[in-house]
């Protein structure tokens, strides 16, 4: 006994209204929600609502576990960050980078071209929300979120080490290499880890 559209509708709906935003979870639990209301359907001789009603009673707090966030969120997507950092074309990337903060902190000075830096980091992450918003197309992606974490958490460690790094010109230049080099790495990272996730779940996206 198969569904109609708005059967599955409901369920969907029902999900939502338990406050399961994540798109990718909320269909996960969808199809599990959705199979099992079949087959109780098949087994048992009911119309969808009964089936629906007597599954959701005995299994909603088992289905709706999935839905949490516990812990460190984010520690699974920043053990591969920090894997994909140290691969030989990122630390070539790191290298060139110093090379570069330190002709242009030469040139311009220490004050001035840490000003350009954070400025092309604010300008670069803006035009990165905007792309992030694009391709999730208004919906909100647990795996993507948990990504996208990362470089939240590299903000606040960045902060307390700039106020204590020393003034001297090596420090700033290892300090604002290091944050050019995180900043773009992440960069590729999260595209990378994008385009893995849209070939894997393309229904999703549909």
């Amino acid at each position: 006994m198969k569904l109609t559209a708005e059967n599955i509708q409901f369920i969907d709906n029902y999900l939502k209204n338990s406050e399961v935003i994540y798109y990718d979870i909320r269909m996960e639990m969808l199809d599990h929600v959705a199979t099992a209301v079949e087959q109780k359907m098949e087994a048992e001789n009911l119309d969808f609502y009964d089936a629906f009603k007597s599954y959701m009673v005995t299994n909603k707090k088992g289905i709706l576990k999935g839905n949490k966030e516990e812990g460190l969120y984010f520690k699974e997507p920043l053990k591969k960050f920090v894997l994909f950092s140290i691969q030989p074309i990122q630390i070539l990337l790191a290298i060139g980078i110093f090379s570069i903060v330190y002709f242009f902190t030469q040139y311009f000075g220490i004050n001035d071209f840490t000003k350009y830096i954070y400025v092309i980091i604010i300008a670069t992450y803006f035009v990165f929300l905007i792309l992030h918003y694009l391709l999730t197309w208004k919906k909100k992606f647990y795996y993507i979120d948990k990504n996208f974490s990362i470089i939240f958490l590299l903000y606040q460690l960045a902060n307390p080490l700039h106020r204590i790094a020393n003034e001297g010109f090596t420090s700033y230049v290892i300090f604002n290499s290091i944050v050019l080099f995180v900043f773009f790495a992440f960069l590729q990272f999260y595209y990378l880890e994008m385009k893995s996730f849209r070939q894997r779940n393309q229904f999703l996206f549909q």
